[in-house]
């Protein structure tokens, strides 16, 4: 897509974002276009709750933790076209650049959601990549660093900071003498946190692409299992998420 003229990115269809090139965004994408690529990709879910009021109370999303959820990111659909991923990495970098003062020694992506979008951002950075996964649930960092270096680790969403807790002490336990950038660059911040405290280590800065506060109770709690929608896992299986996708439709 080039030319003078650039259909607004909000009024995009699913086949113009996945021709959207990157040289033609030069600038911070807004929180409604990030949305808006997002929903029209099938990768974020928010309660309609006009629909509710008109009886299709649908489901809703219950969350890892046991809590209830009226809104819903799965960034591996998100980040899967290859055009969105390398925007999608340009946003962060754009608001790293603006907030680090050098450049880190490494890079990595929190295991899973964030592994492909940690790779794009190393090299735009032109940093060298490390690499971090998940086994058996826990987050391990695989690469060995050299000592004193320091590392950047990047996540996808950011609720209440427990991933990114459990990569900074995964990484402090092996290497301790490796610095960790005090930065947390996620695409979509859904838990209105401005910083993630992690204990004996430091203070982390949530650097976002996207403030989307999305709301979320204890099952006991959930006003929306009291309208009489139904929770559901939107991870467990893609039955599942596309379910809830056409919940309320």
């Amino acid at each position: 897509m080039s030319g003078d003229y650039m259909k607004a990115i909000t009024e995009m269809t699913r086949e113009e974002l996945l021709t959207l090139e990157i040289r033609n965004i030069g600038r911070l994408l807004t929180p409604d276009e990030v949305v808006h690529i997002a929903v029209t990709l099938g990768a974020f879910w928010s309660y309609d709750y006009e629909a509710a009021r008109s009886g299709k109370t649908g489901m809703h999303a219950l969350l890892k933790s046991g809590r209830h959820s009226d809104g819903f990111f799965v960034s591996r659909i998100l980040l899967e076209p290859w055009n969105i991923r390398y925007i999608i990495a340009q946003q962060v970098v754009l608001r790293l650049r603006a907030a680090l003062l050098v450049v880190p020694d490494y890079v990595t992506g929190i295991p899973d959601g964030a592994t492909k979008l940690g790779e794009e951002v190393t090299w735009m950075l032109g940093s060298q990549p490390a690499c971090m996964e998940k086994v058996d649930g826990r987050i391990f960092l695989v690469t060995a660093l050299k000592p004193n270096s320091t590392l950047l680790l990047v996540e996808d969403f950011c609720t209440r900071g427990t991933g990114f807790i459990e990569a900074v002490k995964a990484v402090r336990e092996n290497h301790p003498s490796v610095q960790i950038t005090p930065y947390d660059p996620v695409i979509i911040n859904r838990g209105g946190l401005q910083e993630i405290v992690v204990d004996d280590i430091g203070r982390f800065s949530v650097l976002p692409v996207v403030e989307q506060r999305i709301q979320d109770w204890e099952p006991s709690e959930c006003p929306l299992c009291a309208l009489g929608s139904k929770a559901v896992k939107p991870k467990t299986t893609d039955e599942n998420w596309h379910a809830l996708l056409a919940s309320q439709k």
